[in-house]
């Protein structure tokens, strides 16, 4: 496209043009130098729980295809019933989902992002289960010791006890010992710990610069895009709980303490803000 065609472009042509560039996006989602990648791990955790894997680095992102202007088509989901009386009272439910009479709704960039990422996985589970038989105490003192979580005389009142052998003979009580797998100390050069986690990436660009109107498309397409499902990532204990990660794209305000302000409501959310030249 000639230089003097790309300066009368809108912002948002710009951008598209711009992000449409897997190796530009890629280097917006994750710039040089930088070490900790906050756009990656909010878009991460958009897309998976991540309750039992922390991530301890991230290693590289690599954006492998980006669709532009690609339609969000919302489903109605609708519910009811057919009945009849004669000759004889029937009655069918049924469920239709179908698309929605309604505008479908844009995304400008949906790119797929495979992310390098350093994990530490919680062992989960249990080492060893002892369980054995708790009969043999001789006051009401050594029992409550044993289980202090009781309130034993509520316990003794409810089961009509009075005494210690009263409640040695009511019932049989078992003490049982689990013990937790211990993780052998954390090695992030272990190649067992590396893992690729694909994020598909649902980009808005928001011009003129408005705050609400950002997070606003965000959520229209996360909310259109609830029924969809992606799969889990291989290798790591995480649950896929959205097809999509959001991003927006703002033109950069050249004000510091407002682009940080901007991040940090928007990583709150769990939307990436990405801030490109103006031009």
């Amino acid at each position: 496209m000639p230089t003097e065609a790309v300066e009368m472009a809108s912002f948002r042509d710009r951008a598209l043009l711009a992000l449409s560039d897997p190796t530009q996006l890629g280097a917006a989602l994750l710039p040089d130098g930088d070490t900790f990648g906050a756009r990656v791990r909010t878009a991460l955790g958009a897309v998976y729980d991540l309750t039992a894997a922390r991530v301890d680095q991230i290693r590289s992102v690599a954006v492998q295809e980006v669709l532009v202007e690609r339609p969000l088509l919302p489903v109605s989901h609708q519910v009811g019933a057919w009945t009849q009386t004669v000759p004889s009272f029937t009655r069918t439910e049924f469920t239709l989902d179908r698309p929605a009479p309604a505008s479908p709704v844009w995304i400008d960039l949906l790119a797929q992002v495979a992310v390098t990422v350093v994990t530490e996985i919680a062992p989960g589970g249990a080492e060893s289960v002892l369980s054995r038989s708790f009969d043999d105490f001789t006051t009401l003192d050594e029992f409550r010791r044993r289980f202090q979580f009781i309130d034993l005389d509520g316990f003794m009142a409810r089961h009509h006890l009075q005494t210690v052998d009263d409640l040695r003979n009511a019932f049989d009580y078992l003490v049982t010992e689990v013990r937790l797998r211990v993780p052998p100390p954390f090695n992030a050069n272990d190649p067992a710990n590396v893992h690729t986690l694909t994020v598909r990436l649902a980009v808005a660009v928001v011009d003129p610069f408005d705050v609400a109107d950002g997070l606003r498309a965000a959520r229209l397409i996360r909310d259109t895009a609830r029924d969809l499902t992606a799969p889990a990532p291989a290798g790591i204990p995480a649950d896929s709980i959205a097809a999509y990660a959001t991003a927006v794209v703002f033109a950069d305000p050249a004000d510091a303490s407002l682009v940080t302000a901007v991040e940090q409501l928007y990583a709150r959310e769990g939307v990436v803000t990405l801030f490109q030249n103006p031009g």
